[in-house]
């Protein structure tokens, strides 16, 4: 994908979630809601083109902050730029001052992913969690799966605030990378995650998952 398609594939994924905001901020009358249904349609068939590698189909590695189109930060459902559904979650590699290295994420969630009144949906907050933790394991080399994900919730996470969250790797046991996370709205502790990973052949899990029969 050129510079110049990855940077219309997401104003338009830009433009997708403003869509999808609107829809659910607004009381829309059925003539309004009908007109963009047919603009819908005339869009959708504009998007067939050649099937989009995954990130697990190419050669380049993996990288937090790479830019191509086939990697998991342009694709993923929670950090992915080129997926409408992704809030997105922002995330870059940084240094503490003990010199300890960690991911520091940054997100703005709006009303589309409200659970409680004024609150980001707790699922969706895992998935924050799951996220960011995961990038975490390329502080521990190779990467894994997620074992095991636990969240403590200590305050309302807020809609429409900035919200900064950390994870960082605690300690590795051959296969298993241990890490932690947390989650604040300004000073405010909202939640924090602990997790296990296991680390896994990647290729080895697409092949058996193409093997699977189709249901």
């Amino acid at each position: 994908m050129s510079n110049d398609a990855l940077k219309a594939g997401i104003e338009l994924a830009d433009e997708l979630r403003a869509i999808g905001r609107a829809l659910i901020e607004h009381e829309v009358d059925a003539e309004a809601a009908r007109g963009a249904l047919e603009q819908a349609r005339r869009i959708r068939p504009l998007l067939d083109g050649a099937r989009r590698r995954r990130w697990y189909e190419s050669d380049e590695p993996n990288i937090i902050e790479s830019d191509t189109a086939e990697s998991f930060d342009a694709l993923s459902p929670v950090r992915g730029r080129l997926n409408p559904v992704a809030p997105p979650l922002q995330m870059k590699l940084a240094t503490r001052e003990d010199g300890s290295r960690f991911v520091l994420g940054q997100a703005r969630l709006s009303d589309l992913y409200e659970g409680p009144p004024r609150g980001v949906h707790g699922g969706i907050v895992a998935a924050l969690f799951d996220e960011i933790l995961g990038a975490a394991m390329g502080l521990a080399p190779p990467p894994g799966v997620t074992a095991t994900l636990e969240v403590d919730y200590h305050h309302l996470t807020p809609i429409d605030e900035e919200l900064r969250l950390e994870a960082w790797v605690v300690e590795e046991r051959g296969r298993r990378v241990f890490a932690q996370a947390t989650c604040h709205a300004g000073e405010t502790l909202t939640a924090r995650a602990k997790a296990l990973f296991m680390r896994v052949d990647f290729k080895a899990v697409e092949d058996r998952m193409r093997a699977r029969p189709k249901t």
